[in-house]
C-alpha cells in the first residue's frame, strides 16, 4: 500500500482538502493532480504538488485510485474511464445527477470489479459508528424514527440545491443508521425570502421496514454553533434516533452523543412517561481532514483486500439518485390546500 498512487481530479477548494486528508492517511500515497483551471493548477503546484496536468487522461494509466472532486456534472465521465482501466474510484457526493446516470455508474462497476467508495463521509464519524452499535445493541429498542435537523445561516451554492448540497449528507445518513432502503418520500418547499431557490425544505420519508423520517433543510432557522465545515457558517446539524425505549441524539457540530432511556406505560390518557438514565459522551480532533483521511483508509483497505468500502456506488449513487428523483417529483406536485378554519 505504500507505493500506491491516486490521481485527485479536481483542485479547487474541496479538492485541497483531499489532498490535505491524503497526506495524512496511513499509506501517504503519492498524488497527482488534474483540473483545467490553471489558478488551481498553481495553487498545486505552490503546495508542493509537482505532476499536474489540466486532464485526467494524462495520468490515468499511471494511477492505481482515482479522487474524483470535479463539479458533479462532470463525475461520471471521469468515472466511467476510470473504470474502464479497472482503477479504484472516489468519488465524491453527489456522485451522479441523474438516476440514468446512477444506472450507467453501477454497469461500469460490477463490469471493472474495482472498489468504488461515495464521499458520505459522515458514516465514519466516531459518533455515528457509537449510534450503530447502540443501535445493534437494542439500546433504545425498536426503531420508531430518524429524525434530522441540518439547517442554519450558510450561503448558498449556486451550482446546487440546499438538498444537493447539505441534504444528501443526513439522508443518507439516516438510511446508513436505519440499515434499510427508502422506500416513500413526500417534500415540501418555500422560497419566504422570494429568491428563486427555495430556503426552507421539510423531508418525510418511510422505510422498508416502515421506520419514519423526517428532515429539515434551509437558511432561515438559525443554527446553534459555528460550522466546523464552512467557516463562517453557523448551523444546527443534529440527527435524533427515537426508538421505543429511548433516543439517541448526535450534534455533528458539538461532536456530542445522548443516550436517552424511557419507559412508556399505558395509561387512560395513552402513555406515562417515566424517564430514565441519560448519559452524554463527546469526541475531540474532528475536522474535515481527519474525516475525510479515515473515510480514505477505509477506501484503501478496501482496494487492496476487496473488502467493502464505506459507502457502496449501489447506496451512495443509485438509491441517492432514486430519492432525489422522488424528492423532485414531490416539490413538483401543487401543495395541498390548507383546512380554512371556521370565522
Amino acid at each position: 500500500m505504500t507505493d500506491r498512487t491516486v490521481l485527485l481530479c479536481g483542485f479547487g477548494a474541496f479538492g485541497a482538502q483531499h489532498a490535505a486528508a491524503w497526506q495524512r492517511t496511513k499509506a501517504a500515497p503519492k498524488l497527482l493532480i488534474s483540473d483545467p483551471d490553471p489558478a488551481a493548477q498553481a495553487k498545486a503546484r505552490a503546495l508542493g504538488f509537482a505532476e499536474v496536468a489540466d486532464t485526467p487522461d494524462v495520468f490515468l494509466d499511471r494511477a492505481d485510485m482515482v479522487d474524483i472532486v470535479t463539479p458533479p456534472r462532470l463525475h461520471l465521465p471521469v468515472a466511467l474511464e476510470a473504470l474502464r482501466r479497472k482503477k479504484h474510484v472516489f468519488i465524491e457526493k453527489p456522485a451522479v445527477v441523474s438516476l440514468d446516470e446512477a444506472r450507467l455508474l453501477i454497469a461500469a462497476v460490477e463490469a471493472a470489479g474495482s472498489a468504488v467508495q461515495i464521499g458520505f463521509v459522515l458514516r465514519c464519524h466516531p459518533l455515528t459508528i457509537r449510534a450503530r452499535q447502540l443501535l445493534a445493541d437494542n439500546a433504545v429498542g425498536r426503531l420508531l424514527s430518524v429524525e434530522g435537523d441540518f439547517s442554519g445561516w450558510k450561503r448558498m451554492r449556486a451550482d446546487s440545491t440546499v438538498i444537493e448540497n447539505d441534504g444528501v449528507h443526513f439522508l443518507d445518513l439516516m438510511r446508513h443508521l436505519a440499515g434499510v432502503p427508502i422506500r416513500a418520500v413526500e417534500a415540501r418547499a418555500v422560497a419566504l425570502l422570494g429568491a428563486e431557490k427555495a430556503d426552507d425544505i421539510r423531508i418525510d420519508l418511510t422505510f422498508a421496514d416502515g421506520v419514519a423520517g423526517h428532515l429539515r433543510l434551509g437558511v432561515l432557522a438559525c443554527g446553534e454553533v459555528e460550522d466546523g465545515f464552512m467557516p463562517g457558517a453557523v448551523t444546527t446539524k443534529r440527527l435524533r434516533l427515537i426508538g421505543e425505549r429511548g433516543n439517541i441524539v448526535v450534534d455533528f457540530n458539538r461532536n456530542t452523543l445522548t443516550h436517552a432511556q424511557v419507559v412508556y406505560e399505558a395509561s387512560a390518557g395513552g402513555w406515562n412517561v417515566v424517564p430514565g438514565a441519560m448519559t452524554s459522551e463527546q469526541v475531540i480532533g474532528i475536522t474535515p481532514p481527519s474525516l475525510l483521511a479515515k473515510s480514505f483508509d477505509i477506501f484503501m483497505a478496501a482496494a487492496a483486500d476487496g473488502g467493502p468500502t464505506l459507502c457502496p456506488a449501489d447506496e451512495g449513487a443509485l438509491e441517492m439518485a432514486r430519492l432525489l428523483e422522488g424528492i423532485d417529483r414531490a416539490l413538483a406536485r401543487p401543495p395541498v390546500a390548507p383546512i380554512e378554519l371556521e370565522a
